[in-house]
């Protein structure tokens, strides 16, 4: 079988980046802000420095981490169908955006800062759409308490969608309350490490360094068999130095140490190698999602990964990301990273639904953004190269110069072979050509989600499973 991909690290550099890694991971070592996790790594073999708040990672720990990673993960969903398994075959499983501060407004198309109800109506548009496998809370519920807006926002999307849902949390107190809000949707806590509806991102603050909160969340839901998303957000000449060899070195210390972490916590705990890190606009800044550089750093990252025998959540997809409207807004160098994320053999990507950085999101957008990554992902099908698939009887049935429309086999695979969208997905792709008003497609996608709204019911949990997630969420906003 054979699949496209981008691969620009050789065995070699492979192997000369996790020399580097070893190095950096003893010298300076990492900033642990947290005493629990410093007397893990300890245990563990690390040399910790209380007063420094440091760790000196051995290589032989890291070696015992990587032997601990689990070799098969699940995924779970409300929906068992929905499900996501590790390894993935094809394309990576995708996601939307996550927590933007803003939306534009279905009916006005004005910029408005965004509820609970928002958010609840994002869910039932994702739950809808085919293409996406999983979803972020794409905004933020601003009419949550503020302590607890990560939780309400995970209730909300647990309830409004069969999908998996993948979250954050800022302390082991939230960590262990999503647990419970999970749990009981689950059936027990039992259930919930069998099948995890929820997952969660944790970001180090690069270079080297894990705030307290978020590391001692990280064990919390290591111990719970909640799966933790590693992602490093390093940005070149501020927060790494402006070289890919080193942002790809300190990518990967963080990842492992992080991993070692909640190897220590729980042997087997479910970890997922995750990198955003990007170049910044060296003029203001800022982030620059689809940086040339944010491709190749996605790559590698991939790479390493694979190197791990680790699951991966690299890259992004959304053709809104530079505009604060909803469309297609694509520089070149943007339009070469949202294609080439198919290719960096990553097992997870997210970004469907995306505005203005990720500061912003839309209803339509999610829309557009599903219908064209249907189109893109089919670049990763796998390339079977079974006898079958050779044809050869049939090749020498035809003979030189000869056609093969005619033939039975055609008539059976093409389907199966050949990416063919049924009318109405051909008539809705048709209206991205960039040469027509983009009005008639943005009035499309606003249809369409009007819709949805009016006649998709996601599958809703009992009456009693909702009466236990109130209580929990009621309690918790009441501390």
């Amino acid at each position: 079988m054979a699949v496209a991909q981008i691969r620009i690290l050789s065995k070699t550099d492979i192997e000369k980046v996790h020399a580097m890694t070893l190095e950096m991971l003893t010298e300076p070592g990492v900033a642990v802000h947290s005493e629990k996790a410093l007397s893990l790594l300890e245990h563990g073999g690390a040399s910790v420095d209380l007063e420094s708040m440091r760790a000196r990672i051995p290589e032989e720990l890291v070696d015992e981490t990587i032997r601990m990673l689990p070799r098969t993960m699940k995924f779970g969903a409300r929906n068992p169908k929905q499900d996501m398994v590790f390894p993935r075959d094809g394309p990576p499983y995708m996601a939307t955006n996550g927590t933007a501060v803003y939306m534009t407004d279905l009916r006005t198309g004005e910029r408005r800062t965004t509820t609970g109800k928002d958010l609840a109506d994002f869910m039932t548009v994702c739950d809808a759409m085919e293409p996406l496998d999983y979803v972020w809370p794409l905004v933020t519920a601003h009419d949550a308490p503020d302590e607890t807006h990560a939780l309400s926002e995970l209730a909300i999307c647990l309830l409004g969608t069969t999908k998996h849902v993948q979250g954050e949390a800022m302390s082991a107190e939230e960590a262990n309350a999503q647990v419970e809000i999970a749990s009981s949707i689950a059936g027990d806590e039992d259930a919930l490490a069998k099948r995890p509806l929820f997952s969660v991102i944790q970001c180090p603050i690069c270079p080297l360094e894990f705030e307290r909160g978020s590391i001692e969340a990280t064990m919390e839901f290591a111990k719970a068999g909640i799966p933790v998303v590693s992602m490093s957000m390093a940005l070149m000449g501020l927060t790494s130095p402006v070289s890919l060899a080193s942002t790809i070195a300190i990518v990967n210390a963080e990842n492992l140490a992080s991993f070692a972490i909640s190897q220590l916590a729980k042997k087997g705990a479910p970890v997922v190698y995750s990198s955003e890190s990007t170049s910044p606009n060296m003029m203001t800044g800022e982030i620059h999602y689809g940086a040339l550089e944010e491709i190749l750093l996605a790559a590698a990252a991939a790479q390493m990964a694979e190197h791990y025998g680790a699951a991966s959540m690299v890259g992004g997809f959304g053709v809104g990301l530079a505009g604060e409207s909803p469309g297609i807004h694509l520089d070149p160098a943007e339009l070469v990273f949202t294609s080439s994320t198919i290719l960096t053999g990553t097992d997870f990507a997210s970004g469907i639904g995306g505005l203005d950085r990720a500061k912003g999101s839309s209803l339509e957008q999610v829309v557009m953004d599903c219908d064209l990554w249907e189109c893109v992902r089919e670049l990763r099908k796998p390339v079977l190269f079974d006898d079958a698939h050779f044809a050869l009887d049939l090749v020498r049935s035809v003979g030189p110069g000869g056609t093969f429309l005619k033939e039975l086999h055609t008539v059976r695979n093409m389907k199966k072979e050949l990416f063919i969208q049924n009318s109405e997905k051909a008539r809705n792709t048709a209206l991205y050509q960039l040469d027509r008003d983009q009005e008639v497609a943005l009035r499309s996608a606003r249809e369409r989600v009007e819709k949805i709204l009016l006649t998709h019911r996601p599958e809703r949990v009992d009456a009693d499973t909702k009466s236990r997630v109130d209580k929990i969420l009621a309690k918790h906003q009441r501390r």
